[in-house]
């Protein structure tokens, strides 16, 4: 994940792209949406807001640990890859002695 930051809601700005009324337009809509919804909607953005603050937090916090994970899972197979390296030795080892066993048996 990136480090960066969740983006931040924002209130709709309400543009109007009709000529020379636009203006207008824009300023009825803003204080309709002031007058009905400005207080819900902005006490729902500071809301989200925190919500994606946390969740943010908590995905930064997963990857660290899944960057611990992984690397202790590097080690590991390394260890295991050098264990299998020995038991091999060993294997070839026992198999000289059982050999040399045998042969003293048999004399």
């Amino acid at each position: 994940m990136d480090t960066q930051r969740l983006p931040l809601l924002r209130e709709h700005d309400f543009p109007s792209s009709v000529p020379l009324v636009g203006p207008l337009i824009r300023l009825v809509r803003r204080f309709l949406y002031w007058l009905t919804a400005k207080w819900a909607v902005w006490f729902l953005i500071q809301q989200q807001n925190q919500i994606n603050q946390i969740i943010g937090n908590w995905l930064r916090e997963q990857e660290s640990i899944l960057i611990d994970l992984d690397r202790d899972l590097a080690l590991l197979a390394r260890t295991v890859a050098e264990i299998e390296i020995r038991q091999r030795y060993l294997e070839k080892m026992l198999e000289k002695i059982q050999a040399a066993d045998q042969t003293q048996q048999d004399a």
